[in-house]
């Protein structure tokens, strides 16, 4: 029996064994060994720091992995879309991919690390960080799971 087929019997067995949930949000494909995937940072209990941008309403979310934080804040705008602003610590030069309910939007990161999408509809988004500079941690993909906008 070839790996292909084998493989092809263990999906199918776990498959009965252990299905997957019907009420499952969102999953993650990991299709290569040159992804990088962050993990979600908790935040602080709601309200703790309500009202240090006035009536705006913002949300932020922190990932982190091995090598890069990736911090986002988004703010509700026109037509049922959200403004999103990012930024990557270290800052590094990025061809950033957001993967959202209406296809792909991409966008550079300036010298600071920040990014930023005027309008992004709200639903699922997942951000994907590509490096330009391939000499930057082995131009590796750092990918964030799916989350609500």
């Amino acid at each position: 029996m070839d790996d292909d087929a084998l493989l092809a019997d263990l999906r199918r067995i776990a498959g009965l064994v252990d299905p997957v949930p019907a009420d499952l949000l969102f999953s993650l494909s990991v299709t290569g060994f040159d992804i990088e995937v962050c993990r979600l940072v908790p935040q602080p209990p709601a309200g703790v720091l309500a009202g240090v941008r006035g009536d705006e309403e913002t949300t932020r979310a922190t990932f982190e992995s091995a090598s890069l934080t990736i911090m986002v804040e988004w703010t509700a705008a026109a037509g049922g879309t959200v403004r999103l602003d990012g930024w990557l610590a270290p800052p590094s030069p990025c061809r950033i991919e957001l993967r959202t309910v209406d296809g792909p939007q991409t966008m550079d990161t300036d010298e600071g690390g920040r990014f930023a999408a005027q309008r992004v509809t709200r639903g699922e988004v997942q951000i994907r960080v590509h490096p330009t500079d391939q000499e930057a941690d082995g131009g590796r993909t750092v990918v964030t799971p799916s989350f609500v906008v």
